[in-house]
């Protein structure tokens, strides 16, 4: 039926008061999330409907539970919470109601513990339809000697197929999934770097490897995979330990396109990200003692292959040591500073310059921050929950929350069907944050 004024007269003012508040709430968009970053890398989910303001005390927690250790992020789809633990001196796959926190079921991913960077796995897992991965991580001397076999299980735990012989999962890199091929960052004897699988079966389609260097053995740097399409052409976007550099691979050969040095000697390898925004790619790392840096490469396509511009670089700004950065409306949302005194900041994309700065004794460069629906929600180094807008204009905080949990390293929140969730060393605790 046609709405009128004429109908609006008979509807009768409370009823028209009702209408226009609705049309000015935004509605609450059910949203799964399958990767605990979009594919383009950018930490900004599409949510909707928010609250936009906190009470007191916080959102509601919907619940919290100790799960083991580890600092796999929590993925939702399909009305079920996946993640990675430890207990008892071996990992595993969880999963969670999202209602109550309560565990589904749990498979064996690996019959040891992790002890090289945090206790327990640190690769978040990726749901695709009724499959979901999984990188479980171990090593028994030192790094070269690691265990870290790439995992496909049903979504009801039943193992389907896994990879452990030629290669292995890059510890904290998170696979991605296009299409029907699982991409992954990969260490090896063998240098291969990064392996496109096919997602039922695991089978390799192709494989890149490096070439010698001083370093002798190579290995995937922790940042996860990045894709982005420029002109048509689809593009992974990986990085490296040995060789110290950022790949663009063809996504269908396994070609590699193009090779960025990393402009400062990061000493473990890229950590944050890659974030695609179009044809842009905003690079950055904060490891301290000058090898700090962000970057925004413009893609452009020559001869049938990606290529690059580098539009700026800058160790001032954006130096985030495990944070992947939000870009939204055109403003970068991160981190600056160092590991004890630091900044929650904004730039501007296009040049890199400072929008606003907000220096306060709970920011350091390691913390972790994403946005959704208009709102950043940053961990501080206090181990609380902070909301505050995502604007270009300046720093305005809308609400926090103690978590009660040892954030340690910081995981990312994830925001998934109105729920928000964090993952402690040990705990997972779960918000609500729709109205």
């Amino acid at each position: 039926m046609r709405t009128t004024a004429r109908h609006f007269g008979r509807l009768g003012l409370t009823t028209l008061l009702l209408l226009v508040s609705a049309f000015e709430t935004a509605p609450v968009v059910a949203q799964d999330l399958e990767r605990f970053l979009p594919n383009h890398g950018n930490s900004v989910y599409e949510a909707k409907g928010l609250l936009r303001q906190w009470p007191a005390g916080g959102p509601k927690e919907l619940w919290r539970a100790e799960i083991g250790w580890g600092k796999s992020a929590v993925v939702e789809a399909r009305g079920k919470a996946f993640t990675a633990t430890e207990t008892d001196d071996k990992q595993y796959a969880v999963c969670l109601d999202p209602l109550s926190g309560e565990v589904l079921w749990k498979s064996l991913l690996y019959p040891k513990n992790n002890r090289h960077f945090v206790k327990g796995p640190v690769t978040s897992p990726v749901v695709d339809g009724d499959r979901v991965y999984f990188i479980p991580y171990a090593v028994d001397r030192d790094v070269w000697d690691m265990c870290a076999p790439i995992l496909c299980l049903k979504t009801d735990g039943s193992e389907l197929w896994r990879q452990d012989t030629a290669f292995f999962g890059t510890e904290a890199s998170t696979p991605i999934v296009v299409g029907d091929t699982l991409y992954v960052s990969t260490d090896s004897r063998d240098r291969i770097v990064l392996v496109a699988l096919d997602t039922k079966t695991g089978d390799v389609r192709w494989s890149i490897a490096m070439k010698e260097t001083e370093k002798g053995r190579e290995l995937g740097a922790p940042a996860s995979l990045t894709y982005q399409v420029v002109d048509g052409i689809p593009q992974i976007i990986t990085a490296t330990y040995g060789t110290q550099e950022i790949l663009g691979v063809h996504a269908a050969t396994g070609q590699i396109m193009w090779r960025y040095s990393y402009p400062a000697p990061i000493s473990i390898g890229l950590v944050a990200t890659p974030v695609a925004i179009g044809t842009k790619l905003f690079l950055c790392a904060g490891e301290g003692k000058g090898k700090d840096f962000s970057a925004l490469l413009e893609m452009k396509v020559a001869d049938g292959k990606i290529a690059y511009e580098e539009v700026y670089l800058s160790s001032e700004f954006q130096n985030n040591a495990y944070n992947t950065p939000a870009i939204y409306r055109d403003a970068v949302f991160g981190f600056g500073g160092n590991k004890t005194a630091g900044f929650l900041h904004a730039t501007n994309l296009a040049d890199g310059s400072l929008l606003w700065k907000h220096a306060d004794r709970e920011w350091t460069n390691q913390q972790n921050l994403v946005v959704a629906d208009g709102l950043i929600f940053a961990l501080s180094k206090n181990n609380e929950l902070v909301l505050a807008e995502a604007s270009r204009e300046g720093y305005k905080e809308l609400g926090r929350v103690d978590t009660r949990l040892d954030l340690e390293r910081p995981q990312q929140p994830t925001v998934a069907n109105g729920r928000l969730y964090l993952r402690g060393t040990d705990t997972v605790v779960c918000y609500r944050v729709i109205p």
